[in-house]
C-alpha cells in the first residue's frame, strides 16, 4: 500500500480534525542509552474514505541497542484497523513489535531519528464519535520504557484535503503564474458543495471568475472565495486546468504566500471575518475535473489547507528617510516629526516571515534629549555604556508598507544646548533588501 504523499504545513492540522495532542514525550529511565517516542491522536473518517497515517516519532541515542516500540491494538477493536510497515513483527492478534526503521538517521549530536508509519482504517459497522486506543511502549535491551497511548476517532460525512505545497524561485513583477488547485475528496461521503478560499498578499493579483468573490484584506492582501457545485466522490482528486491565473503586479517584492483551504460548504464554517465579499466582472467560471486514479491513503499532515510559496519576488522600491528642521533656543522643548516614506511601487510586506515591513533609527541632535519615548519607538542605546549616544528605534506597527505612504513619528526635544552635531534618521535594516536608492536611506536633523 503506498500512501500518497504531499506534505503541507502542519500549522493547519487542527483545522482538518486531524488533531495531534503535544503531550511532553515519553523518556526511558536512565541506563545504557536512552529511547524515546511520540504518537499523536488521529482522526480517521468512514471505511470508504482514505485511510490516514498515524506517524510514530522513534527515537534514541545511538549507543542504545536494539530500540524498538511494541504497539496494544487491542483498543482498536470495533473502530479501525492498523497497518505496519513491512519490518515490524507481529507477536499476536493485537500486538506488534517495530524495530528502528531501516531510514533512520544519526544527527552530529548522535541522535537516531525516524517515523514509523500507522495506517489507519474506520471499520465497517464504526458510529460517527465511536472512538479506540493504541496503547505503545517504546524499549531498549536494559533500558525500561515508558507506556501511553494515543485515541482514534472516526468522523464520517464529507470532507475535503488540500494537496498544495509548492516552492517556486526566479518570479518577478510582471509575471503571469499557473497558481495549482489540487484537492482530494477524503470523507466517506460525497462532498455535494465545496468551498475554496484564498489568500493573495500584496502584489499578487488573481484573475476573476463569476463562482468566485473577492475583497481586501487588512494587510492589503485580496481574499477570494469561490464556490463549486458539482459532486466530488469519496477518494477522488480534483484539480483546477491550468490553474488560477495570477499576475505579479509591480507592488510585489520579497517573499509571498499564497494560502488556500477547502471545505465542503455544509462544514465550512463562517466567511472570513471582516471582509467585505464582492463578484467581479467575469465572462467564465472557475472549474474543478477530476484527475484520474484514486487516493487510497492520506499522509497525517495532510489538511484543509495548502500553499504556494514564491521565494525573493524581484521587484522594485524606494524608501526614503525624512528628516526634520526646526528653530529653538535652549530651554525650549520642539516637536518634530521624522521616518519614511515608501515611493514604491513595491510594498515591503511583513507578513509571510513575520518581520517589520519598515524600522527606522533615530540618532537626536546634539544638545537635545528626548523628553518621552515615542510612538512605536524604543530606546536602543547601549545600557552597559554610559558615554554611548541616545539612540531610538521606531518599528511601523502595520505588516506592510504601501506605496506612497509614510511612517511618521512625533518626537519631543527638549534643548539644553548647547547645540552640536546633527541628527538622523535611517533606514535600521532594509526589508526585504536594499532599495533602489540607498543614497536617500538617511536624512539629517537639525534644531538651531
Amino acid at each position: 500500500m503506498k500512501p500518497l504523499r504531499v506534505p503541507v504545513g502542519a500549522a493547519a492540522l487542527a483545522v482538518l480534525g486531524l488533531t495531534v495532542a503535544s503531550p511532553a514525550p515519553a523518556m526511558a529511565d536512565p541506563g545504557p542509552g536512552w529511547v524515546t517516542g511520540w504518537l499523536g491522536d488521529t482522526t480517521v473518517s468512514g471505511p470508504t474514505a482514505p485511510a490516514r497515517t498515524a506517524p510514530f516519532a522513534f527515537s534514541s541515542s545511538a549507543d542504545a541497542v536494539n530500540p524498538r516500540v511494541t504497539l496494544d491494538l487491542s483498543g482498536l477493536a470495533g473502530v479501525a484497523t492498523a497497518t505496519t510497515p513491512t519490518w515490524c513483527h507481529r507477536t499476536s492478534d493485537t500486538s506488534v513489535t517495530c524495530p528502528a526503521p531501516p531510514d533512520a538517521t544519526t544527527d552530529e549530536f548522535g541522535t537516531v531519528t525516524a517515523t514509523v508509519p500507522i495506517v489507519l482504517r474506520s471499520v465497517g459497522g464504526a458510529s460517527d464519535g465511536a472512538t479506540g486506543t493504541i496503547g505503545w511502549s517504546i524499549v531498549a535491551d536494559g533500558v525500561d520504557g515508558e507506556a501511553q497511548q494515543a485515541t482514534v476517532t472516526v468522523r464520517t460525512g464529507p470532507d475535503a484535503v488540500d494537496l498544495v505545497d509548492e516552492y517556486v524561485d526566479g518570479t518577478a513583477a510582471g509575471d503571469h503564474l499557473a497558481v495549482p488547485v489540487t484537492l482530494v475528496s477524503a470523507g466517506d461521503q460525497p462532498v455535494t458543495g465545496l468551498r475554496a478560499t484564498f489568500r493573495f498578499p500584496v502584489g499578487l493579483e488573481p484573475a476573476a471568475y463569476r463562482n468566485c468573490r473577492y475583497g481586501t484584506g487588512g494587510q492589503l492582501d485580496t481574499i477570494v472565495v469561490c464556490h463549486f457545485g458539482r459532486e466530488l466522490a469519496p477518494g477522488r482528486r480534483y484539480e483546477v486546468p491550468g490553474g488560477f491565473p495570477t499576475t505579479v503586479g509591480p507592488a510585489a517584492i520579497g517573499d509571498k504566500r499564497i494560502v488556500q483551504s477547502v471545505a465542503p460548504e455544509v462544514t465550512a464554517g463562517p466567511l472570513p471575518e471582516g471582509v467585505v465579499l464582492r463578484h467581479r466582472p467575469a465572462d467564465a467560471a472557475l472549474r474543478l475535473r477530476p484527475v484520474t486514479g484514486t487516493v487510497d491513503v492520506l499522509d497525517a499532515d495532510m489538511s484543509a489547507f495548502g500553499q504556494s510559496y514564491f521565494r525573493s519576488v524581484r521587484g522594485s522600491y524606494d524608501v526614503i528617510a525624512v528628516g526634520a528642521a526646526v528653530a529653538g533656543a535652549p530651554g525650549d522643548t520642539v516637536r518634530i516629526r521624522v521616518g519614511l516614506r515608501n515611493d514604491g511601487p513595491g510594498v515591503p510586506d511583513g507578513t509571510i516571515s513575520g518581520d517589520s515591513a519598515a524600522r527606522f533609527r533615530f540618532t537626536p541632535p546634539a544638545g537635545t534629549v528626548v523628553t518621552a519615548p515615542p510612538q512605536h519607538c524604543s530606546d536602543g542605546r547601549d545600557e552597559e555604556d554610559p558615554d554611548a549616544a541616545p539612540v531610538w528605534f521606531c518599528t511601523l506597527p502595520n505588516g506592510v508598507f504601501a506605496a506612497a505612504s509614510t511612517f511618521l513619528v512625533d518626537v519631543d526635544l527638549r534643548i539644553d544646548g548647547p547645540l552640536g552635531a546633527p541628527g538622523s534618521v535611517g533606514v535600521a535594516y532594509p526589508y526585504p533588501g536594499p532599495d533602489d536608492d540607498p543614497a536617500n536611506d538617511t536624512a539629517v536633523v537639525t534644531v538651531g
